[in-house]
């Protein structure tokens, strides 16, 4: 957990120095996904066992966006339970119990997000702006 920020920190500087400098809004949301999500695969999917890993890939598309894949070693969850969960019951973020509401964050940032069928992997797509328009695609 204490490396969490570090390595949000790390991937930040690698996409911007791939794609350019980004706009302050994809910034935070890049920011925001990336903790919730490695949170997420620490505290829930690998209890905190430190003899687990989480895998993290991150990359820029060809159309210039940004692509997360986050895996943990645990025993995953349902990804389309937990959505339509808080889609039925919740109209505020507020009202959500606190099991849930990171990967509805998380969601309602992203352009995609898909979770593989044992729940223990996310893949994220984002579409980014640039703070430069001339800004060089990888």
């Amino acid at each position: 957990m204490s490396n969490v920020r570090f390595v949000v920190e790390e991937l930040i500087s690698c996409l911007q120095h791939n794609c350019g400098e980004l706009c302050e809004e994809v910034l935070f949301d890049l920011k925001v996904i990336l903790n919730e999500v490695l949170v997420n695969a620490i505290m829930h999917g690998n209890r905190e066992d430190e003899s687990k890993k989480v895998k993290i890939d991150a990359g820029i598309t060809e159309k210039g966006d940004v692509f997360l894949i986050i895996e943990d070693e645990g025993s995953g969850y349902d990804y389309e339970e937990i959505c339509e969960k808080h889609k039925s019951t919740v109209t505020n973020v507020d009202d959500m119990v606190e099991n849930g509401r990171g990967i509805m964050i998380v969601k309602g940032l992203c352009d995609k997000v898909k979770v593989n069928k044992k729940g223990n992997k996310i893949i994220i797509l984002k579409s980014i702006e640039k703070t430069h328009p001339s800004s060089k695609h990888v």
